[in-house]
């Protein structure tokens, strides 16, 4: 639970930045204007891409530790087949998320 605390407040800090240098990308004025000349389209652009692979592990990482409790509440009480689920569900979105960074058309 202390984990899976960390990581909402990461993905918090994380959705701020990722929002701001979207409006960024689309409204390049107003956000170098609100950050006092910090935020440019170039760094706009630049963490806009950099942190959207960690934002969606991040989000992963969150979900299936929900996942997981919400399972648990529901009965579901075979340890081994509930971490296996768990880590298999994770790996083929995790899967799919590399695949659609590396994959840029």
């Amino acid at each position: 639970m202390k984990t899976n605390r960390a990581i909402v407040w990461v993905l918090l800090l994380l959705m701020i930045l990722f929002v701001a240098t979207g409006y960024g990308l689309t409204k390049p004025n107003l956000i170098h204007s609100l950050t006092g000349g910090l935020i440019n389209h170039q760094t706009a652009f630049y963490l806009h891409t950099l942190l959207d692979v960690p934002l969606l592990i991040l989000l992963l990482v969150h979900v299936m530790i929900e996942v997981k409790f919400s399972l648990l509440r529901w009965g579901f009480r075979n340890p081994k087949l509930l971490n296996s689920l768990v880590f298999m569900l994770g790996s083929i979105f995790l899967v799919l998320i590399a695949y659609l960074d590396v994959a840029r058309v």
